[in-house]
């Protein structure tokens, strides 16, 4: 009984913790979609009154006005995974946990 009493169940320093990984890889993924999103929307903008045909615009009206909308919200989705990363990198250094730089650094 006092054997169970004596031990220390915090965590040590430097421990392995699995949530904080998870979200470092799953934001890391995350954040290409993103990316892609937020192209996607600024392309469709940018191409407005570009012409498919002389009598057809090459993006309607309301797919263009919906781009319009969900833009601040594709870039406040990027900046919420950038932030999640930068906290999650973060709180491995101070952990000494491991974790690559780049999708490069894996394999050295």
């Amino acid at each position: 009984m006092t054997a169970l009493l004596s031990l220390d169940l915090t965590p040590a320093i430097g421990a392995f913790d699995a949530r904080i990984s998870d979200a470092w890889r799953i934001s890391s993924q995350e954040v290409g979609a993103a990316i892609s999103f937020v192209n996607q929307y600024q392309r469709v903008i940018a191409e407005r009154d570009e012409m498919l045909t002389p009598a057809i615009r090459l993006h309607g009206a309301t797919y263009v006005d919906v781009c319009e909308k969900r833009l601040p919200w594709a870039l406040s989705v990027y900046l919420g995974h950038v932030r999640r990363i930068s906290d999650a990198e973060a709180e491995m250094e101070a952990r000494g946990m491991a974790f690559a730089k780049s999708s490069y650094a894996w394999g050295e």
